[in-house]
């Protein structure tokens, strides 16, 4: 009822008894809510804070507002109001109601691209901007099962964040810099040594085509092998500070200074982060997301970004690997310094470290035992720069639940080093995505263990079942030029609706026959109520041009026959038509959404929309069991016509809250 509140509120704030009571629409409207009970009344005023504030006793203040109370013209939308307790219960002209939340719905959702629809918007954020960190993998490996979770959780919030108005700065902070990268050096040159021989005769791409997941078996292997050879293990340790030596070198303007060593450990870093990069993309693709390297060079984008930069930063996201806080921002090392001249960091056991919560408890690490810079220090550098060159107002990171200290540490430390900004630091935590093992048992998948599932292979399998299911329910739909991008959407919006349904601090069951479903709490059933509802459209348009069969007036052939690219003029249909209680109840649900949306936004929470939907779902498919007799588009044209201006409400809503979760809309199914 958010979109009715201030209406409602404005209405009873001219109302003797409020207004001899003190109560202004803004009190108003902050203190109406849903009663426990229907039958209590569509809204209720609570008395509670208002009469606090005026120094008077709860029943005392309901019982003077409500008094006189007199219903104003049928386009009033508060039929009474009366007093129960601590609460005036207050009733609503449905009618009334009805034509406010069709004619707010209509006025926002113009046209038919659903990425213009507006319904749900506020300029809540407007002139703040939200840096997220989202998905953030590590290259030379490809993008398995559990990067599914940050990466749309994330680009959800980004979505519903800006809907609120926000700008939102979606970062890809790629795992592109650490000891790690010394052993997969060390195992490229150990098993390939073509490749070392390549990167040293001046080669810019001496891995060749190796795929990534050549390049994750061999850190694997040389990884595993190093456990029980010491030598392998500081031949790792040694590639890599070569390698950070090299940048520092670099970054002084030295570049002999690296050496040939240095130079060819770079072109193989380099190189292995092309390839990784080429492999996200056609995966983030996939998924429907943009990503491009910060800073951006390619001169249209960077045109855009100059020019429009909300816009940039709404169709795009931004790659912003670790290594571009050693290399381009030099930041790590500066932070080092201020930690250590202002006393804030120490040397413990060899390693550089800031003791953020007590010597009882483990330290942040910032420069290791053996003088490289730690992940820890490459996290307060992007913080401090993401906060500085974006001027946000919130840092969100979304990342798994089991990162909770880490994320602690590196506020708290944020803190200790002067940044008072630090409090508006924000883990957006979320639990594990598990499949059925073969005992029956559920559990996350694991690299170490050998049983993760690429993101490629899920998505691949997803696809590839709707197109089994359209083969055999709807084989004309599967043989037109259409079938593969229905597919795409459809496969592809299974997985990611299963995903954001549930509550993200929640640990997520994979179970194929529930994220397939076509008809449960599921992404296709979502979509299928969407093309469902444009369906109904469509038929409505036919009756219009049908009169012979249908005794509908004869402006209707003329106003409503205009083809079904166009827009169809609903609002003549008449709400007061609308009298089912499951219409009253669409309604509501209708109402409520933009409030959903908001808190969403608010709580780093896209379940709540995506929860909205079901309901709304739900209703709608109640509402069509109770007017089979009738119709939805029946022999009563002017019924026909309130309905369809309802179907028309549910679809542009529905499609506007599946967008906002960052899945892709069909017309068919």
């Amino acid at each position: 009822m958010e979109i009715l509140k201030s209406a409602i509120a404005t209405e009873l704030a001219a109302q003797s008894g409020f207004a001899a009571a003190g109560l202004d629409a803004q009190k108003i409207a902050e203190n109406l809510s849903r009663p426990p009970k229907p039958e209590m009344g569509d809204l209720a005023f609570g008395c509670f804070k208002p009469a606090k504030d005026l120094n008077l006793k709860p029943n005392e203040l309901a019982s003077r507002a409500a008094t006189g109370f007199a219903p104003g013209s049928h386009h009033a939308l508060v039929q009474s109001a009366q007093a129960a307790g601590p609460y005036i219960n207050l009733r609503l002209n449905r009618a009334a109601a009805a034509s406010h939340v069709l004619a707010a719905i209509e006025t926002t959702t113009v046209g038919q691209d659903p990425e213009q629809w507006r319904f749900g918007n506020s300029d809540e954020g407007d002139g703040k901007t939200l840096v997220i960190d989202l998905s953030s993998p590590n290259i030379a490996k490809p993008l398995a099962v559990h990067h599914l979770r940050s990466t749309m959780i994330g680009y959800a919030i980004k979505r519903i964040r800006e809907a609120q108005g926000w700008r939102v700065v979606g970062v890809n902070h790629l795992g592109d810099w650490g000891t790690g990268f010394g052993k997969l050096i060390a195992g490229l040159k150990k098993y390939f040594p073509e490749i070392g021989k390549r990167a040293e005769a001046g080669d810019a791409k001496p891995l060749g085509d190796m795929s990534v997941a050549e390049l994750n078996a061999t850190y694997a292997r040389f990884s595993a092998e190093s456990k029980e050879n010491e030598d392998l293990a500081e031949a790792g340790r040694t590639e890599f500070a070569v390698l950070e030596q090299h940048i520092e070198a670099l970054i002084g303007g030295t570049r002999a200074a690296a050496g040939a060593h240095g130079e060819a450990n770079f072109r193989i870093w380099q190189h292995t982060r092309e390839l990784s990069l080429a492999e996200f993309e056609r995966m983030y693709a996939h998924l429907g997301l943009s990503f491009h390297q910060w800073p951006v060079v390619d001169q249209q984008h960077a045109r855009v970004l100059n020019a429009q930069p909300d816009n940039f930063y709404r169709d795009h996201c931004l790659y912003v690997g670790e290594s571009y806080y050693v290399a381009a921002e030099d930041l790590c090392r500066r932070i080092i310094a201020d930690a250590v001249a202002n006393k804030v960091a120490e040397e413990s056991e060899g390693a550089l470290v800031i003791f953020t919560h007590g010597k009882d408890k483990p330290p942040l690490m910032l420069v290791k035992d053996d003088g490289a810079t730690s992940y820890h220090v490459r996290d307060l550098a992007a913080a401090i720069y993401r906060h500085r060159h974006w001027h946000a107002n919130e840092l969100a990171y979304v990342v798994g639940g089991e990162q909770k200290w880490h994320f602690e540490q590196l506020f708290k430390a944020l803190g200790l080093l002067g940044h008072e900004w630090s409090s508006q630091c924000m883990h957006i935590e979320f639990g594990l995505m598990m499949f059925q093992q073969a005992d029956g048992k559920w559990a996350k998948t694991s690299t170490r263990r050998g049983t993760a599932i690429m993101l490629e292979d899920l998505l691949d399998e997803a696809v590839k079942s709707v197109r089994e299911i359209m083969a055999a329910k709807n084989p004309e739909l599967a043989a037109s030029a259409d079938a593969e991008r229905i597919a795409n959407a459809v496969g592809v919006g299974a997985v990611v609706f299963n995903d954001l349904k549930n509550g993200r601090r929640n640990n997520v069951k994979f179970d194929w026959d529930a994220v397939l479903d076509f008809e449960g709490e599921s992404g296709p059933y979502m979509q299928y109520q969407f093309v469902r509802m444009g369906s109904v459209l469509n038929k409505f348009k036919q009756a219009c041009g049908n009169l012979d069969n249908h005794d509908y007036p004869p402006y209707f052939k003329t106003r409503y026959s205009s083809g079904p690219d166009l827009d169809l003029d609903l609002s003549a249909g008449d709400a007061a038509l609308l009298a089912l209680p499951e219409e009253w109840a669409i309604l509501q649900l209708l109402a409520d959404f933009p409030a959903a949306v908001a808190r969403a936004s608010r709580e780093y929470e896209p379940s709540i929309v995506a929860r909205a939907l079901i309901d709304l779902a739900g209703a709608t498919s109640t509402w069509w069991s109770a007017t089979k007799d009738t119709r939805i588009v029946g022999e009563n044209a002017n019924l026909s016509l309130a309905r369809v201006r309802l179907v028309n409400a549910i679809r542009k809503v529905l499609g506007r809250g599946l967008t906002l979760l960052g899945m892709s809309l069909v017309e068919r199914m």
